[in-house]
């Protein structure tokens, strides 16, 4: 069993604001976009949910979101980039976190292997599929506004 991550102290951001890049990694096929979407954790309260990590201080978004797809699932090159919006703000608590989409998009459907990943599970699925498993609201937010630019 992979040991759960968790939060350190110094991913919370400078005075309560942590950014994180929302990495969501997609194929096109012939019926559309296809999602890979990770489970962090094989406990059954473990959400669905794309790259997630946090944004070092003066860090570029494309820079940590390769970053994040390295680290988490084992991916090292994306054929092309997509930062369709401005992040989507939520606050919990007295944290304000600032979650920024970004589509990472693959030329080939590569074969994941999960030694190389820090997920439970990784799965392809259809963006209706996907917007249903998202656990949390701002990676819905987030996975319509990637969508919205790719279906434009």
């Amino acid at each position: 069993m992979k040991k759960e991550t968790r939060f350190q102290p110094s991913d919370l951001g400078d005075q309560g604001v942590r950014h994180e890049v929302n990495v969501f990694v997609f194929r096109r096929t012939a019926t559309g976009p296809e999602y890979l979407l990770l489970r962090p954790s094989r406990q059954p309260d473990s959400l669905w949910r794309p790259v997630v990590q946090a944004v070092g201080h003066h860090e570029d978004l494309s820079l940590a979101a390769r970053r994040a797809v390295r680290n988490e699932v084992g991916l090292t090159q994306a054929f092309d980039l997509l930062l369709p919006a401005p992040g989507v703000e939520e606050d919990i608590g007295d944290l304000q976190l600032i979650g920024w989409p970004v589509g990472f998009s693959l030329r080939h459907a590569p074969t994941l292997d999960p030694n190389r990943s820090r997920a439970a599970a990784l799965d392809w699925m259809p963006f209706e599929q996907a917007l249903r498993q998202l656990g949390l609201s701002v990676h819905r937010q987030n996975l319509l506004q990637l969508h919205w630019q790719l279906a434009a």
